[in-house]
């Protein structure tokens, strides 16, 4: 079964990196899930994504010519084509409703002016 850019097939996660999971498909064929493939947000732990023996559906994006490994993705496969036994909810996930920087805002002001005095006394 040879796969061709584009197709929607689903992998089996067999190997986890901080950088990208690992997945095997049904062919015998491997591939890689980067962290950039698979959200357009920010991935903070790519193991909320996928954990070993997890099934994802993935969309085909490069083909190594001289091995056949695959190069997948799964933000490019259709919100209602989506496919994941991944269950996260026993991982905990920081919530950031609205950050407060008013401490950070507060003391600006005051280190602008130190480095400014600092870059003046530099150049007397």
């Amino acid at each position: 079964m040879g796969f061709e850019i584009g197709d929607l097939v689903l992998g089996t996660v067999n190997q986890i990196r901080p950088y990208a999971l690992f997945l095997t498909f049904e062919d015998g064929s491997k591939g890689l899930l980067h962290i950039s493939e698979i959200s357009d947000n920010y991935v903070r732990d790519i193991e909320l994504f996928g954990s070993v023996g997890d099934v994802i559906k993935v969309k085909v994006i490069e083909i190594d010519p001289y091995n056949g490994f695959l190069r997948v993705s799964f933000k490019q496969v259709p919100e209602e084509e989506r496919y994941s036994t991944h269950d996260n909810s026993q991982k905990r996930v920081p919530q950031f409703d609205e950050a407060d920087f008013s401490s950070l805002e507060a003391k600006l002001p005051e280190w602008i002016e130190e480095t400014l005095k600092k870059a003046r006394n530099k150049n007397d």
